[in-house]
C-alpha cells in the first residue's frame, strides 16, 4: 500500500508544481507561500482515497486526478487557517504559514513584534483563501481532463456543500467548544464535530471517486453513500488517533506540538473521558495542568498516568478499532479488487500510524 500511496503522491506533487494557477498571484512572497503547505509533500491520503474509490468502482482513475487534487488543495487552506485559529508553531516538521510570514516581516521589513504577528496572521489569512480558489479552479479544470461538464459541475457543487458549508461548520463547533463548561459538552457532541471538520471532505473524496467511476452526479446512489459512510468511519478514526498522538505521540514524528491540546484546553475525546472517569479531586488536578503555554515531560507524563489510570485512553483506542471494523465491513460488500485491498490498508494505516 506504501508503494502505491508515493506514486499517488509522486502525480499529485507532479500536478501541484506545474499548475499555471498560482502564477498570476502578487506579490511574489504571497505566491510562494501559497504554494508553501502544498508543496511540502505528505502522504496524499485524500487524493489516494478519491482514487482507489474511483478504481474500486471499475473508473478510470487517470480522469480522477484533477479532482483529487482539488481535495488536496482544499484540505491544504483548512490546515492554514486552523493552525492560525489554534495558534500552532509547527506543521509536518515546519514553520506553520503564519509563523513564517511573522519571521518574513520581522526580517524584511524589521518589523516590530505585533506588527508582525498581524502581518503573519492577515497574509495567511490571504494565502489559504487563495488556496481554496486554486482548490475550486482545479475542479473546473476536470471537464478538460476527461469528465463531462455536467459531474464536473456536480462535484464542484458537492465539494461546496461539503467543505465550505458542512466543515467549516464543524471547525466553528471546535472553536466553540472550549469557550463552554466542560460539563455542557458530551462526546456525543465531540463525535458530531469531528464527522463535520474531519469526516466531510473525506466524504466528498470516497463520494467522488465512486462519482466518477460511476459517471453520475447523483450522490443518493447506494454504492456512492456506502463509500462516503466507510470515509466517515475511516475518517473519525483516524481523529481519534490524532488526538491519541497529540498527547502520547512523538513530536519527532509527527511533526507537530505534543500537548498543544491541552495548552488550547481543546476538548477532545480522550480529554472528555478522562474528566468523566476521574474522581473529583483528580478532575481538580488535571484542570490546573490545562493551559500551559508549555510541558515539560513530568507535567505530560502526569497528565498521560491521569488518562491511562482512568481508562480513557484505553478506551479511545477501543472506539479508534471500532470505527476501523466499521469502517472495514463496508468496504467488504464491494467486489474483491486491487483497490479494495488498498482501501482496507489504508484503514489500516489510519488507526495505527505514528504521525
Amino acid at each position: 500500500m506504501l508503494n502505491e500511496l508515493k506514486q499517488v503522491a509522486l502525480q499529485i506533487d507532479e500536478l501541484i508544481v506545474n499548475d499555471d494557477f498560482p502564477t498570476a498571484i502578487e506579490p511574489q512572497y504571497l505566491r510562494a507561500t501559497v504554494m508553501d503547505y502544498p508543496s511540502r509533500g505528505g502522504k496524499r491520503l485524500r487524493p489516494a482515497l478519491l482514487l482507489w474509490c474511483c478504481g474500486l468502482l471499475g473508473g478510470n482513475t487517470e480522469a480522477a486526478l484533477y479532482p483529487a487534487m482539488a481535495a488536496e488543495l482544499f484540505h491544504n487552506w483548512t490546515l492554514v487557517h486552523d493552525d492560525i485559529i489554534d495558534e500552532d508553531r509547527m506543521r509536518r516538521g515546519q514553520l506553520t504559514t503564519h509563523e513564517a510570514l511573522r519571521l518574513f516581516a520581522r526580517e524584511t521589513f524589521e518589523a516590530g513584534d505585533l506588527a508582525a504577528d498581524k502581518f503573519g496572521r492577515n497574509f495567511a489569512i490571504l494565502a489559504g483563501d487563495i488556496q481554496q480558489g486554486w482548490a475550486l479552479n482545479t475542479i473546473l479544470k476536470s471537464a478538460e481532463h476527461g469528465l463531462s461538464a455536467e459531474l464536473t459541475l456536480a462535484l464542484g457543487r458537492r465539494l461546496l456543500k461539503l467543505g465550505s458549508c458542512r466543515l467549516i461548520s464543524g471547525e466553528a463547533l471546535d472553536i466553540e467548544f472550549p469557550m463552554r463548561k466542560w460539563q455542557h459538552i458530551s462526546t456525543e457532541d465531540t463525535l458530531h464535530m469531528l464527522k463535520l471538520k474531519t469526516g466531510n471532505l473525506l466524504r466528498f473524496c470516497a463520494e467522488a471517486g465512486a462519482a466518477i467511476a460511476l459517471n453520475t452526479g447523483n450522490f443518493r446512489r447506494k454504492e456512492i453513500k456506502m463509500l462516503g459512510e466507510f470515509a466517515v468511519a475511516a475518517g473519525i478514526a483516524f481523529q481519534l488517533r490524532d488526538d491519541w498522538l497529540g498527547i502520547f505521540g512523538d513530536s519527532g514524528k509527527t511533526g507537530k506540538n505534543i500537548a498543544s491540546d491541552l495548552t488550547t484546553k481543546k476538548p477532545t475525546i480522550l480529554l472528555l473521558k478522562t474528566f468523566e472517569n476521574l474522581k473529583p479531586e483528580l478532575q481538580l488536578h488535571l484542570t490546573g495542568m490545562l493551559g500551559l503555554d508549555e510541558y515539560d515531560e513530568t507535567i505530560l507524563n502526569q497528565v498521560r498516568t491521569l488518562m491511562r489510570d482512568c481508562g480513557a485512553e484505553a478506551y479511545v483506542r477501543e472506539e479508534t478499532e471500532k470505527l476501523a471494523s466499521q469502517a472495514k465491513k463496508i468496504l467488504y460488500r464491494f467486489p474483491d479488487n486491487k483497490y479494495r485491498t488498498l482501501l482496507l490498508e489504508l484503514t489500516a494505516f489510519l488507526v495505527n500510524r505514528e504521525e
